[in-house]
Parts: structure tokens; sequence; C-alpha cells
């Protein structure tokens, strides 16, 4: 009963949060099912296309590399508005999973694939922001757990359906073909969907590379470099978990996605609600010194454990301390640049997280064949705790203000950014 007390929200929800949290969640379900099936039919496409680990690697990390063009999005949320951008990306993520189910060769998969990634980064930075600038500060860390839940929920989803791909050789297509029911919503978006109320067009249209240098270079960059350091450990940590429970440790794909749903669940949920709480009232700082540790020790755990129960608790670390993570570093990300910028910066935040997984994937390629998936992901791992120290140059942003001083959300005297 306790636990539950924590699902209310810290303050009172008004009628435009709760519209915007209503659909802004079937982004994030669509964003965790339909951009996580990659993942969920790899130890299947890989059969199909005679993949091997380090080929692997090569596909991902092109599909990182061309996720880079996702922050033409973003900087067409700031200069026209985030609403446009966003529904398109949303579109996109769907189509091009639909497509995919019909391509025969591994150039057209990779290639789907990655304007599939576009889409999902796309969807993911301005979803975030216009959370962000929609609800009040005192329940920013919560609504972002509530946006990560949904996420999760989906990705879970997805993987419950993922025992289909064992049906037959060719079964995955099947799960590309499902994912793409999100289009469906599409014109439920379309409709309902405002523009972030934050948002005003800038008289003077700020260049692409200004959240990069002046008063905003130093929250960026140990801000870029801790996102790097993330993506870099946690790109090839959650790709390669059912590729080692099957392919490494001859688990059935079905047995490997009912354990991994069974205990990933519980420890999104927990996450999610222990640091969305802690980020809103013991700050974003602490929270995320305390969630890349814990992080770190499951995944590293699980990649150097066979049996079943220390797997299982590898996974359950691992997925607590990224998800506890999670709205402490989403809420810190739109907090900590102007409404000007604040999209592009986060764009240009994601593509260091890209940079970084396709540091991750690239180290999978060299390393993986030599010294094996496991001392890889230590070494990744050992990169991210170092990087975890970035974390005392950025500002404590927790009650930062993000709308205009005459919105009625926004308290007389506080000073937005």
């Amino acid at each position: 009963m306790r636990l539950l007390r924590h699902l209310q929200p810290p303050a009172p929800l008004a009628r435009r949060e709760i519209r915007v949290l209503a659909l802004l969640g079937i982004v994030a379900f669509t964003q965790g099912w339909t951009g996580a099936v990659i993942t969920h039919t790899l130890a299947f496409t890989r059969v199909t296309f005679d993949l091997s680990d380090s080929r692997i690697s090569d596909v991902l990390a092109l599909t990182r590399a061309v996720a880079l063009l996702a922050l033409a999005f973003s900087w067409w949320g700031d200069r026209r508005g985030r609403r446009a951008p966003l529904l398109l990306a949303f579109f996109v993520l769907p189509a091009a999973n639909l497509v995919t189910a019909f391509v025969p060769g591994v150039v057209g998969f990779a290639a789907l694939q990655s304007i599939a990634r576009v889409g999902t980064i796309a969807v993911g930075g301005l979803a975030l922001v216009v959370l962000a600038e929609e609800v009040q500060p005192a329940i920013r860390g919560y609504a972002s757990s509530l946006y990560a839940l949904l996420g999760s929920s989906g990705t879970g989803f997805g993987l419950l359906l993922s025992g289909i791909a064992e049906a037959s050789p060719e079964a995955w297509r099947w799960l590309f073909a499902a994912s793409s029911l999100p289009l469906l919503a599409f014109p439920l978006l379309v409709r309902h969907l405002a523009e972030s109320r934050a948002w005003r067009r800038a008289p003077v249209r700020p260049p692409l590379s200004e959240a990069l240098r002046g008063v905003h270079a130093r929250r960026f960059w140990p801000m870029a470099g801790l996102s790097f350091a993330l993506a870099a450990f946690t790109g090839p940590g959650a790709n390669f978990v059912l590729v080692r429970m099957v392919n490494t440790l001859d688990w059935q794909q079905g047995t490997a996605a009912l354990l991994l749903a069974a205990v990933s669940t519980p420890a999104v949920i927990l996450g999610l609600l222990l640091g969305g709480r802690a980020a809103d009232v013991a700050g974003r700082r602490p929270t995320e010194a305390v969630s890349i540790l814990v992080g770190v020790a499951g995944g590293i755990l699980f990649y150097y454990s066979e049996t079943g129960w220390l797997l299982g608790l590898g996974i359950f670390t691992s997925v607590l301390g990224a998800s506890a993570l999670g709205p402490a570093f989403a809420s810190q990300r739109s907090e900590l640049f102007p409404t000007g910028v604040r999209a592009t910066a986060a764009a240009w935040l994601t593509n260091a997280a890209i940079v970084g997984g396709l540091f991750g994937f690239l180290a999978g390629r060299f390393v993986i064949d030599a010294f094996g998936i496991p001392a890889t992901m230590a070494a990744l791992g050992g990169l991210l705790v170092a990087a975890s120290s970035l974390i005392l140059l950025l500002p404590e942003t927790k009650g930062t203000h993000l709308t205009d001083p005459g919105d009625p959300l926004t308290p007389p005297g506080a000073i937005p950014v």
C-alpha cells in the first residue's frame, strides 16, 4: 500500500496536463514497442541474413549513425514549433517497420531500420521536451517516470510477442508488421495534440550550433560526455541480452523473453517510481549518480553469469538502475537550456548518445571477437562510472520553471528558463 501511494502525483494535475500525459502516453508506448522490435528479433534476423556477432554490431552501428539525422527534427522544433516534427517522427517509426517486414536482404533491412531509428530518436527527444514544458516543476520527474513507464510497457509488450519469431525461420517479419499498428493512432494525435505552450517563435533564429557554445557550453559539454558514456554502455548491453541468452547460453527465445519480461517489469516500475520521486525530492544529481552505480553493477553481473537466478538478478538490478536514472536525466536535460534552444540542445545531447552507442558497438566489432562480450561490457561499465563524475559540473535544476511568467501554471515571481 505504501508503494501504491507513490503512484499518486505530488501535486494536483491540471486538465491540460492530464490530456498531454494521455496523448504522449500513446507516443511512449509506440516508441517502446516499435522501436525495440529490432532488438527482440536479433536472434532470428541474424540467422536469416547470416550475421556473426561482429556483423550484428556493424548493422546496429549503422542504424545509430544514420539516427544522427534526427537532429533536423529538433532544430525544426525550435524554429517552427514542437508539434509538426513530433507528429512526423511518430509516423515514420511504425511506417518503416511495416516496410521492413517485406524487405528481402540485409542492406534493405539496415536501411529501413536506420530510418526507423531516426523516427524513434526524434520522437523521444521532442516528446520529452513537450512533456517538460507542459507540466509543473513539482511533478516533472513524476511525469517523466510515467512517460518512461509507458515506454517500458510498450517494450515489454513487444517482448512478450517475440516468441512468435520461433514459429518459422521468417516469422520475425510478423513482429515488424504488427508493430506498425500504432499508425491507427496517428489521426487521433493529429486532432488532439496541441503545440507546446512554452514555445514562442524567436525574433532571431539561433544557429544550429547555439547550444554548443557561449553561455550554454558549460552545461552542454558535461551533459554530452555523460550521454556518450551512458549510451556506450547501455546500447550494446541492452541489444546483446537476448543474443547471449539464446545464441551463447542456448536458451529458447520464448523462455528467455519470459524471464526478461518477468524480471524487468517489476524493476522498471520500482525504478521509475523511486527515481521519479527522488528526482523531485532529493534532486536530479544525486538520483543520477546512485542510479548509474546500480545499473552498471547489474549489467556486469548479467554478462558474467550463466545460471538462471544470477542472470535474473543482473537483469533486475541493471533495469532498476536504468529506470531510476531516466526521469532525473530527462528532466535535467530539458531544464538546463532556455526555450529557444531546448529541443536542439536535447537533440545534440541525443547525438552525443548516438556517437556513444556507435563507440560501444564499434568496441563490440573489434573487441568482442578477441575478448568476449563480458569483458567488453565490463570495460564500458568502467567508462560510465568514471564519466559519472561529470555530474558534479552541472547545476541542480530541481524546481526550474520552463514557462512564461504570465502562464497559469507559473507562480508569481518565478524565473523561467
